[in-house]
């Protein structure tokens, strides 16, 4: 991944400071999606599993969805067949090597229209046990923009591809590549994917600051003075609290975050920036705060502005997939 992201960080020309923005960004639900797999066994069945671990985020651009693009980091070591033994194996040196290629990576280069019109087809390089080769996604929309139960905004897809496993290296040992009879081997050479993608926005009426026991809530403090005074009084009390009441008040870096998305939801995009850089200048070390100072950049309208968070972001944190998808995306 740093090789990964140091090359997205030198690609291209920085755009210009403002511009319309009509990509908004989603993240995948792992909780609501899946990236299944089933490869057939000695002629006889198909051995199904999936990958529990994994993160995304789409540009999605609604009017037209091949303008659209995603980035999918997968953990190799959260693979699941329902059983132990052959989980432990396949992690292993002879299959995916988790231990060297803990990642498995896929970014979209091309979407476009499927033949016939009906769907659509990703095209772009996946990247498993260290080795690198195109894929086609054929894939469908499922539904476009909706909300949900708790108001959070979704999109879903599911698509589908089928990947040669010798292709990536991963062979096994000599048992499982021996021929069983001269129409079955012991593994298939091929491996069916398929994949149940929802992605999301979060309604951040519905999340709560959280507090530490025996602490009240800093972010439930400010937001009362908010919504009662406005954003001038806010700043001053959260700098009084911060550095006198930290006994008293949770002070960590996402309750400054949660009322600054709260407020950002409301369409005060300026007010949530000047909450967002407050964090960023409180937490300086970490990532989040700079990829959510990014986020209402990108909401803004400022790419110039956008691209420098989401970089310090992935710099402090190469992992953030969702940062690298941005900057990949404003970077064209």
């Amino acid at each position: 991944m740093k090789a990964i992201t140091a090359l997205v960080l030198l690609l291209g020309v920085v755009p210009p400071p403002t511009d319309t923005i009509d990509a908004e960004k989603f993240d995948l639900d792992r909780a609501h999606s899946e990236i299944g797999f089933a490869i057939r066994f000695m002629g006889l069945t198909n051995v199904r599993g999936r990958f529990k671990d994994f993160g995304g985020t789409i540009m999605y651009v609604e009017r037209d969805v091949t303008r659209s693009s995603v980035s999918v980091v997968i953990q190799a070591k959260s693979i699941d067949t329902g059983v132990d033994q052959r989980d432990h194996d396949l992690v292993g040196a002879s299959f995916f090597n988790a231990d060297s290629f803990p990642t498995i990576f896929f970014q979209s280069e091309q979407i476009e229209r499927a033949p016939g019109g009906e769907g659509f087809v990703a095209r772009g390089p996946l990247t498993m046990r260290g080795v690198t080769k195109p894929v086609v996604i054929p894939f469908a929309m499922v539904h476009g923009k909706m909300k949900d139960a708790w108001g959070n905004t979704r999109i879903g897809f599911a698509g589908a591809l089928r990947l040669a496993r010798k292709d990536f290296g991963i062979t096994g040992n000599n048992f499982w590549n021996s021929v069983v009879d001269l129409s079955r081997m012991a593994l298939a050479d091929t491996v069916d994917i398929e994949l149940n993608v929802q992605a999301e926005q979060i309604n951040f009426d519905r999340i709560n600051f959280g507090a530490q026991p025996g602490k009240k809530s800093l972010g439930a403090a400010l937001l009362e003075t908010y919504s009662a005074r406005g954003l001038g009084p806010v700043t001053a009390q959260y700098t009084m609290l911060k550095r006198d009441s930290s006994a008293v008040y949770s002070v960590g870096e996402a309750q400054l975050n949660t009322l600054a998305y709260k407020i950002m939801q409301q369409g005060r995009i300026d007010d949530a920036i000047v909450l967002f850089k407050l964090n960023a200048d409180a937490f300086p070390q970490s990532g989040n705060v700079f990829d959510s100072l990014g986020e209402a950049y990108l909401r803004k309208g400022d790419r110039a502005n956008a691209l420098a968070n989401y970089q310090k972001a992935l710099a402090l944190d190469p992992q953030n997939v969702g940062a690298l998808e941005v900057v990949r995306w404003l970077k064209g």
